[in-house]
This record gives C-alpha cells, sequence and structure tokens, in this order.
C-alpha cells in the first residue's frame, strides 16, 4: 500500500525484497543521529518513530512516523550527513536499502532500480511541495 512501491507487481516486489535487509530496534533506540553519515533509507514496518531537529532553541520534535512511512531517503541519494535525528518511539521492525543494495540493484535489474529511483523522487517532491506550502503559511503570520 506505500506510493513508493504502488506501480510494481508482486514479482517485482519480491526481487527488490532481495535488496532490503530486515532490522529491528527497541523503543527508546537512536536509530540515526542528526550529522551521522547517511548511509541508508528506511520504510517502517512496525512500530513508531520520533524524528528530532537541533536548533539553536534546543532539540524540536518533527515529526511521528508510523507503519509505512520512508525514512532517511536523501540519505540514500546525496551520502550526505543526517538531517535529522530518528529515534525509536516503540519497538520498530524495519526494511533498510543501503547505497551498496541500492548500487546492486542499479547492475543487476537497472530498469527496476531506474522505477524505484523515479518513485523516491516523486515522493521527495511531494514533500518539498507540502513543506513549502507550510513554510509560506508560516511566513505570511
Amino acid at each position: 500500500g506505500l506510493d513508493l512501491f504502488k506501480d510494481f507487481s508482486y514479482p517485482e516486489l519480491n526481487t527488490i525484497g532481495h535488496f532490503l535487509e530486515r532490522t529491528a530496534r527497541k523503543s527508546g533506540e537512536v536509530i540515526f543521529n542528526e550529522g551521522d553519515p547517511g548511509t541508508y533509507m528506511l520504510i517502517l514496518v512496525e512500530g513508531r518513530l520520533s524524528i528530532f531537529k537541533g536548533g539553536e532553541h534546543g532539540t524540536q520534535l518533527l515529526s511521528h512516523e508510523g507503519r509505512g512511512r520512508i525514512v532517511g531517503e536523501m540519505a540514500l541519494l546525496d551520502q550526505e550527513r543526517r538531517s535529522a535525528t530518528c529515534v525509536a518511539e516503540t519497538d520498530c521492525i524495519m526494511l533498510t536499502l543501503d547505497a551498496a543494495g541500492m548500487h546492486r540493484m542499479s547492475v543487476e535489474r537497472p530498469l527496476l532500480a531506474y522505477r524505484f529511483m523515479l518513485n523516491l523522487a516523486k515522493l521527495l517532491s511531494r514533500r518539498l511541495r507540502r513543506t513549502s506550502g507550510m513554510l509560506v503559511e508560516y511566513l505570511a503570520t
């Protein structure tokens, strides 16, 4: 039911699954810290995450993320440092895709990798549009 995977058949999803790794984290565990090297994205299968951003006025909660959310996708694309901290709010099960897995997919299944990246770009575009709209509303007040 994820938008990222809506255009893929079951056999294609099964193939993509070979490039993902299942991980589990306990409630309260830090998944990654703001400033950490960014090497993977995650898909939250079960549980809840909290995303925090540090600033001159301390740490601020940006969002709570639930089942099906994709987190850290920018790091997969640009390999830059993490822009926020992610903490497991509850026990979590996640699927991760790291840069090496993405590279393997692009070599072994280039068309599938292209479609995956295109859907990821669309997801990022929607998020940027939403954030831009929120910024305009904030500046107008």
